[in-house]
């Protein structure tokens, strides 16, 4: 989403009540202003800094300034600037709403909640400042919709304010409520750009990505080079069942040509020193409590430093006891969600970065537009988004060849893949996990079925195949974790009790801690994969529970991580190779009670004995095809 200053619109910066030497000091801020929109945020900064030394007595120069200084990821030299500008103009409203704003992005919600009580005071009818309000309080307190609801009283129809209350709606599982606020919206104002994309989103989190994709083609018609459209967009795409693999690498193609052409001349990485060691950057903004780092940890950790410079590149505004452990395991952290496209690159150059490595492909806070102006040699994709970028400029794609087969895969995809020898995950669970259960089938009688990916993954092809398995599975039930939203539970029973089956058959969970996550796995007998976006953490967390997954083999990378897990555990009898074959594979796997439980016993230590928990052999690998893709692309230059 955009950031709460977009959708707010942007700061002010002029007021009256003008100060001695006025007309210089409007000169300037003038200057600075056009600067700024230039994106030259220096050249800005010292422009606005003249201007407080001509007049420290101006408002309006502090906040100009702190302005520069929030576009520079100078934080606290911005935060002075607005107290500052609070200070001389005690009843200006601009310097509270970007004390506000600044405060949201540093997750200081207390501090954002403050200022924007202040702009409250000062202007009880503004709706920035209950937006503002609204999104500092967000989960903390259920006055946040009350907020976001007193913002449209005063301005209704407002984008922002819409926006950020279906965010929240969505949030708390009444997504009718949300759909309902952003289409009475967009009945008056049908090109909003922010209001189709958050619609996108609460169409894509119930299950209609279809839908969700024609709402962001519309908003990318109004704002072709809003990348961070794009990225939902292709984003989305991927869940679309019916979406083959040729109509989604030429999606992709486009959002390249598009970026390409709004970055105008791109920007070259300098000659390569000469050193001994390669020079390793990861750009992610998901170095936290997420699931990329459960993939990465183990890389990191067994890096062998005499031959590898490793650094990473944090792109997320919050910091976790992840981000913590894992800035302990680089020789070079870089905190850059701050700072500009511009900025990056020459950071990246700035430190020789000779392999530069996405870990976010078109996931959030990711950092396309750096990897599009080439800061690097040598650029390559892995990880966090199984599926092409779409960018000329990134060389490689780090895989396996049971995601993108040999002769099959480079039709899928700009970059050219790299594989990897086994399975591209190797997993490190970030939490202790409990210990595995007995078949539940031997003490409750019945098989149970298990779902446990993000709910957004689930669509009506997923149901209707997992509602065939239950009636060939007499007495089988399903218990569906991670359903947030009433029109997502909605779908589930309407598919389920379309087939005939009882509703008390079907357990739909809500979003549990992770610790309650992993026990619900205790529960289940077998785990399904949703198709066509395929689990991967989830699927980890199913073995090392000792609950074997049922996967579907799809056309695509996205739609065979399946395949690529359970092939590497030696699990390929329970790899359908369609949707239709999932019942009959599942009849022939459930037909030996004492097997199953074997099976069960057997898992965990599978699992950790298997190439997908062995770091050190796993960092080899890795290094090895980093190695690989440098000879590679030393001999295209030679």
């Amino acid at each position: 989403m955009k950031s709460l200053l977009q959708a707010l619109g942007r700061s002010p910066r002029l007021s009256e009540g003008a100060p001695v030497d006025a007309r210089e000091v409007d000169a300037l801020i003038v200057q600075g202003n056009t600067r700024e929109d230039q994106g030259d945020y220096a050249n800005a900064l010292e422009i606005y800094q003249r201007a407080v030394t001509l007049s420290p007595d101006s408002a309006r120069a502090h906040l100009n300034l702190g302005n520069a200084h929030s576009k520079l990821g100078q934080r606290s030299r911005a935060i002075a600037c607005y107290r500052q500008a609070a200070v001389l103009n005690p009843s200006w409203l601009p310097p509270h709403l970007n004390l506000g704003s600044i405060f949201l992005r540093t997750s200081d919600a207390a501090a954002a909640e403050k200022s924007y009580r202040d702009a409250i005071r000062l202007a009880p009818e503004s709706a920035e400042a209950w937006i503002g309000l609204g999104c500092a309080l967000d989960d903390r307190s259920v006055d946040a919709e009350g907020a976001f609801r007193a913002a449209l009283k005063f301005a209704p129809g407002h984008p922002g304010a819409t926006s950020r209350l279906a965010q929240w709606l969505l949030k708390k599982g009444r997504a009718r409520e949300a759909r309902h606020e952003l289409e009475a919206a967009l009945a008056d104002n049908s090109d909003d750009v922010l209001l189709l994309r958050t619609l996108g989103e609460v169409l894509a989190a119930v299950g209609d990505p279809d839908m969700a994709f024609m709402t962001y083609r519309k908003a990318l018609q109004a704002d072709p080079q809003d990348f961070g459209i794009w990225d939902n967009l292709l984003w989305t795409l991927n869940f679309m069942p019916d979406a083959d693999a040729n109509r989604i690498v030429e999606e992709h193609r486009r959002f390249g040509a598009a970026m390409t052409q709004a970055l105008g001349t791109d920007i070259s990485a300098p000659p390569r020193r000469e050193r001994q060691r390669l020079k390793i950057g990861y750009v992610s903004a998901d170095f936290r409590g997420h699931p990329v780092s459960c993939f990465i940890e183990s890389l990191l950790r067994h890096h062998e430093r005499d031959r590898f410079e490793v650094h990473c590149f944090y792109s997320f505004p919050g910091r976790d006891a992840v981000t913590e452990r894992l800035s302990g395991l680089a020789e070079h952290w870089h905190d850059i969600a701050g700072m500009s496209d511009a900025e990056v690159v020459r950071r990246i150059c700035d430190n020789g970065i000779d392999i530069l490595v996405d870990l976010g492909g078109h996931t959030l806070h990711n950092r396309l537009g750096v990897f599009a102006r080439k800061p690097a040699p040598l650029q390559i994709t892995w990880l966090g988004y199984l599926c092409t970028t779409g960018l000329a400029a990134i060389n490689f794609r780090l895989c396996d060849a049971y995601t993108d087969p040999p002769g099959l895969a480079q039709a899928w995809q700009v970059e050219t893949p790299i594989r990897l020898p086994n399975s591209q995950w190797c997993y490190l669970p970030q939490v202790e996990l409990p210990p595995p259960s007995p078949l539940p089938r031997l003490s409750n009688g019945h098989w149970t079925f298990g779902s446990f990916n993000q709910g957004s993954k689930l669509n009506e092809p997923v149901l209707r195949a997992w509602a065939k398995a239950l009636l060939a599975i007499p007495g089988s039930r399903v218990r569906m974790v991670g359903v947030t939203c009433d029109l997502l539970e909605e779908m589930i029973l309407r598919v389920f009790t379309g087939y005939g089956l009882d509703a008390s058959r079907i357990d739909i969970v809500g979003r549990l801690p992770i610790e309650e996550y992993l026990s619900a796995y205790r529960d289940v007998d077998i785990a399904l994969d949703t198709f066509p976006y395929n689990g991967a953490t989830t699927t980890c967390d199913a073995l090392l529970m000792g609950v074997p997954v049922a996967t579907v083999a799809g056309d695509r990378s996205i739609a065979r991580g399946g395949v690529s897990l359970m092939t590497t555990m030696g699990l390929q009898d329970w790899i359908a190779a369609t949707p239709d074959a999932l019942p009959e594979l599942l009849s022939a796997q459930l037909s030996d009670v004492q097997r199953m439980a074997a099976l069960r016993a057997s898992l965990p230590q599978r699992m950790r004995a298997s190439p997908l928990m062995d770091g050190p052999a796993f960092a080899k690998d890795v290094e090895a095809a980093f190695e690989l893709a440098w000879r590679e692309r030393q001999r295209g230059v030679d």
